[in-house]
């Protein structure tokens, strides 16, 4: 399960969210984005302080033990929420879609010299999550030029 040791609230323009009922949280360097369970927004920030917030919720939130998918910024994702893994033909770059039809993340082809091992390992895994098994660690480094 994904947990937080305390209710983290955020503020979301003139509102507060609680982010601690996030279950996937991911970062590309322009933006911060928190998912439910259901693939629903919980938090969005393009703002100047968007790292800021990744680098908070990461330290209060944790992936799921069994379905998260923990990415090589620290972020992860709740597999369960997750559609379609493909590298895209115009692109290059793998992309992890989500139940909502939207990007979840997109890993630069540019940073992972092997995207044909990555997605394999990726799509490996989230069949034998499928088959019950406990998502694995991605060992990110060895898909990437040293």
């Amino acid at each position: 399960m994904t947990t937080s040791t305390q209710p983290l609230f955020i503020r979301n323009g003139n509102s507060v969210v609680n982010a601690s009922t996030a279950t996937s949280l991911t970062h590309n360097g322009d933006f911060t984005l928190l998912l439910d369970d259901k693939c629903q927004k919980v938090a969005f920030d393009q703002s100047e302080k968007a790292p800021e917030l990744f680098e908070r919720v990461k330290k209060a939130i944790k992936p799921h033990d069994k379905y998260g998918l923990v990415l090589d910024n620290g972020g992860f994702i709740d597999t369960r929420v997750i559609s379609n893994v493909f590298v895209s033909p115009k692109t290059s770059n793998l992309v992890i879609v989500g139940l909502n039809d939207r990007p979840l993340c997109v890993l630069d082809a540019k940073t992972f010299s092997d995207l044909d091992g990555l997605i394999e390992v990726i799509l490996d895994a989230l069949v034998s999550v499928g088959e019950g098994e406990k998502f694995p660690a991605i060992e990110w480094s060895a898909y990437k030029d040293q």
